[in-house]
Formats: C-alpha cells, structure tokens, sequence
C-alpha cells in the first residue's frame, strides 16, 4: 500500500512539472512577443520615450552642432575611429549618417529625425534616432552612449518633437 501513494505521489509530481513547465514556457514566449511589440514601438514615430535635446560639453562629444553656430560641423581633430578595415566604408558610414543630422527636424514626414531618450544609467546617456514610418520591420535604430560629464549637461525632454523653431536659429 505504502508502494503504490509513492508511485502515485511521483506520478501526480511529474504531472505537475510538466503542466509548469508549459505554463512558463507559454508566459515566456507571450512576454518575448510583447517586448518586441514594445520596442518596435518605441522604436518608431509612435513611441512613449521622451524626445530629447542634449546639449554637453564640446570636448566631451565629437558630433553635435554647436549651439553659436548650428550650420557648421564639428571638427574632428583629435579623434580616432575604431572598426576600420574591411567594413570601413561602413562604419564611416554610420558615423556620416548621423555628422550633420543629429538635430530633431520633422520637416520631411518621410524621413523625420527625432531624438529619443533610452536610458540614464552609471554616468552614460544613451539616445537613440527613432526610426522613420516607412522602416523595414526588422530595422534597429543605432544608439548613441554618451559619458556624463563633470562640467555637466543639459537634457530637455519632452513627450512630442516641438512643432515650431525658434526665430534666433
């Protein structure tokens, strides 16, 4: 008798292993679809990130406009690049691709720039663009870390891109 309550009892236990594993299995795979959902979301036009304005040190940021003269590059004296050689043209590309486009401008519905706030954490900010409406589903934004600085920083957030500019730019 005693026997059989351990064969049942090891049964009834296996069964319920198995009925929380399918639940975790289940939960894990619905709360991977609704973090994708999310981040594509927030990746787009229709994002609940705040938009931001970062305005920093100038020997703390090689990109960037500079806030007497918005029409001229920064100078790249001075700095170096890393992931050169046989994916060069591409990793220059990048960095071109955001040299001379990094402020918010929705004049081109088509191909907005908005800024958006990702994360503050252990001294670095981290900025990512938001992608345009016509983005490929499985396009990733670039994100920008930025070090915090000791002079300090400036970041204005806001919930939507500001629709009018100002007459001093």
């Amino acid at each position: 008798m005693g026997n059989f309550r351990s064969v049942e009892f090891l049964r009834s236990l296996v069964n319920e292993i198995v009925i929380v594993s399918w639940v975790l299995i289940v939960i894990f795979w619905l709360a991977r679809w609704q973090g994708i959902a999310d981040a594509q979301r927030d990746a787009g036009q229709n994002s609940t990130l705040p938009v931001v304005a970062l305005i920093t040190p100038e020997e703390k940021f090689a990109v960037g406009r500079k806030l007497d003269d918005i029409f001229a590059d920064p100078s790249l004296k001075g700095y170096r690049i890393i992931g050169v050689g046989v994916a060069r043209r591409r990793h220059r590309g990048l960095f071109d691709d955001l040299r001379g486009r990094e402020d918010n401008d929705i004049s081109n519905p088509k191909q907005p720039r908005v800024w958006r706030l990702l994360l503050e954490r252990g001294g670095w900010i981290y900025l990512f663009r938001a992608l345009p409406p016509n983005a490929k589903p499985d396009e990733l934004p670039s994100v920008l870390a930025i070090q915090e600085s000791e002079k300090g920083h400036i970041i204005i957030r806001s919930p939507e891109v500001s629709k009018t500019s100002s007459p001093d730019l």
